[in-house]
């Protein structure tokens, strides 16, 4: 089937488009709760980083985030929290030895099992660490919140995470204490996280001992699966525009009128059986059919050299060069 040149340029536009809403969303952040993007979670907490606030050495925390906060699938590449808006400070801390790990759960939130291998998932991946994990934050944003996403944990292994598998867990084992500042949280009953966590017992428990209905509030740094590399993107948008002005052109050529001048009779080999090669009669008794003129100004059509008569001239007898030289065919 063939496409007008129109329908080209319409096609080429539209798939830009996308192009263009594909690399935006792959910069795009979800924040969970969805309800808190802009609005200060009604309390505050430290855990699992700041757990020497509580006199802890070391602790495993599982949170849970319902699948319903996420559009589809997605690679998380990074895991983000804001400081609370009334506790929270500057700070730059680095905990000595942190582990985190993402999965897909059948567990839902408020629903979490005490005891930890009930809630991970078969893909469980371990995303950073274990290793020393260095947090800071600005404390930038409205003074009564919600502050700036600016904590940042880039992943050493990105997750490709589909909520139509199950919830999201994120598993958090600090196995040597430290300090931050106090982050957003929120607890509401119904809310799309919930948490379990050790206390007494410490990162090597398979237990928690304490089960909670609040969260960090949190925001998934994430890019559609498979979405273009920037260069791939560049090329790829590179040539939908080339194609777009090709059919905008071929379209535009096509209605442009013919002037008279541009035509004239071909020249005609001087043997019969050469004439006869190139399909045309000779001028020994036959006369000259209408295809028998060219025009010199249509350089879309292959042509085919003849050796006897190219390169061609012009009415001033000047070589005809490139694309403007038609050959006798």
């Amino acid at each position: 089937m063939r496409t007008s040149g129109s329908s080209s340029l319409l096609i080429a536009i539209i798939a830009l488009a996308m192009l263009a809403t594909m690399a935006e969303v792959a910069r795009a952040g979800i924040v969970v709760p969805n309800s808190l993007e802009t609005v200060e979670g009604n309390t505050n907490n430290g855990l699992p980083f700041s757990i020497g606030t509580f006199g802890l050495t070391s602790q495993r925390y599982q949170q849970v985030y319902a699948a319903s906060e996420f559009p589809g699938p997605l690679l998380i590449t990074a895991i983000l929290f804001r400081p609370d808006a009334f506790f929270g400070n500057p700070f730059t801390s680095t905990l000595p030895s942190i582990q985190i790990n993402l999965s897909t759960t059948s567990a839902d939130p408020d629903a979490l099992s005490t005891t930890f291998a009930d809630n991970v998932g078969l893909d469980d991946t371990i995303v950073f660490g274990i290793g020393p994990l260095t947090l800071s934050s600005s404390d930038t944003g409205p003074i009564g919140g919600p502050k700036d996403f600016d904590i940042t944990i880039v992943l050493t292994t990105a997750f490709s995470y589909d909520p139509s598998a199950g919830n999201l867990l994120l598993e958090v084992r600090n196995f040597a204490g430290g300090t931050t500042t106090p982050f957003d949280a929120h607890d509401a009953s119904g809310d799309p996280l919930s948490r379990v966590l050790t206390v007494s017992g410490g990162v090597s428990s398979p237990t928690a001992d304490f089960v909670e209905g609040a969260g960090l509030v949190t925001m998934f740094s994430t890019q559609p699966v498979a979405v273009p590399e920037p260069a791939t993107l560049f090329l790829m948008s590179s040539g939908l525009a080339s194609l777009a002005g090709r059919a905008w052109r071929r379209r535009h050529l096509r209605q442009r009128p013919r002037a008279a001048a541009s035509w004239r009779p071909r020249r005609e080999a001087p043997t019969l059986s050469e004439n006869l090669t190139l399909g045309r009669p000779s001028r020994r008794g036959l006369s000259l059919r209408p295809y028998d003129f060219e025009w010199l100004e249509d350089w879309h059509a292959p042509c085919v050299v003849n050796r006897q008569q190219c390169p061609q001239r012009d009415d001033r007898g000047e070589t005809l060069k490139g694309r403007s030289q038609r050959c006798v065919r």
